[in-house]
């Protein structure tokens, strides 16, 4: 259950993530927020994630790509910017990553870029967690990967990266209908990424059903708790 299936991912993201989303709106919003603190002017940026919207004034050029397809060549950056897109290559494997982006980077060099944490879904994933004891008689790992702050900067220390800050930004959404959960969830890019095959048995989906619509008559909508780690460092 540790290895993810990146192809139903980007088949995913392809088909329902877009700007229009409020987490990747939220997102840009926190990195060009810490980019506005900042006096200095970078002349060329890398962007590792499409959706991400920037305040180009910061910047004489960008480029975009991919974690995956960007050259090994000689071109440096003064700056490498990301929102969420390095969420799952972070949890497979963080060294490659970072190693990778270090070595695109001019000297004092910014690496900036957003994740989610493990403390985001608590109240959801409780809710499945006994949904899945009640129908399967164990809890499977339905959302994810979810990645430690504490873990990544002594993951950034490693690859050279310095003085790294840390900003935290949660934010609570809350649901008035199940379906409006489950069609965010198509464009979060984090759930049901995990290679764990089980049966599918209707009783999961009535159960399901009937405990959300019963939170909703109780409370009026569904909580859905993010906590969002936004990542600048220095080369």
């Amino acid at each position: 259950m540790s290895e993810f299936n990146l192809k139903k991912k980007n088949a995913r993201r392809d088909a329902y993530f877009d700007k229009s989303n409020f987490l990747s709106k939220n997102g840009s919003k926190l990195i060009n927020n810490n980019l506005n603190y900042m006096s200095k002017k970078f002349d060329k940026c890398l962007i590792l994630d499409q959706n991400l919207v920037i305040n180009m004034k910061k910047f004489n050029y960008s480029e975009v790509s991919d974690i995956n397809t960007i050259s090994t060549d000689e071109e440096k950056f003064d700056s490498v910017l990301s929102n969420f897109d390095l969420q799952i290559p972070l949890s497979i494997n963080s060294k490659n990553v970072l190693d990778k982006i270090i070595l695109k980077l001019n000297k004092n060099g910014l690496f900036c870029f957003n994740t989610i944490t493990i403390n985001s879904m608590k109240t959801l994933q409780n809710i499945f967690i006994e949904i899945d004891e009640k129908i399967y008689g164990g809890a499977y790992r339905r959302f994810g990967p979810f990645l430690d702050t504490s873990k990544l900067i002594e993951d950034l220390r490693i690859s050279n990266f310095k003085d790294v800050v840390v900003g935290m930004d949660t934010l609570e959404i809350n649901y008035s209908t199940f379906d409006m959960l489950r069609s965010d969830f198509r464009k979060f890019g984090i759930s049901n990424y995990f290679n764990k095959d089980y049966i599918f048995k209707k009783e999961f989906l009535k159960l399901t059903n009937k405990i959300f619509s019963k939170i909703i008559d109780n409370h009026q909508y569904i909580p859905l708790e993010l906590e969002i780690a936004t990542f600048t460092s220095w080369k």
